[in-house]
């Protein structure tokens, strides 16, 4: 399944399709976040709905569309893996 946002915003419409992203730039998205605002876990537990900006959503959302891109990309090389045959003993 493709994970796909889409954000509206002054400069128009933008779409961002997780699957087609490489590793590289869905690390280099992480780490440019980690900079900023330290871990995942922390800017979730630190955010507020009440007070927090549109922006720190849309980063909010889009880290965590990027970790569970990479989450699924590591289980789908995990199946593929143990689908084949077992040693004898």
């Amino acid at each position: 399944m493709s994970r796909i946002l889409a954000i509206k915003g002054t400069e128009g419409e933008r779409e961002v399709d997780y699957a087609a992203l490489s590793l590289k730039e869905i690390q280099k998205s992480i780490k440019t976040y980690e900079k900023q605002y330290g871990s995942y876990a922390k800017l979730l537990r630190g955010y507020d709905c009440e007070s927090g900006t549109p922006e720190d959503y849309l980063v909010l959302i889009d880290w965590e569309c990027l970790l569970a891109e990479i989450k699924s990309r590591k289980r789908a090389k995990l199946s593929l893996i143990r689908g084949g045959k077992k040693k004898p003993r």
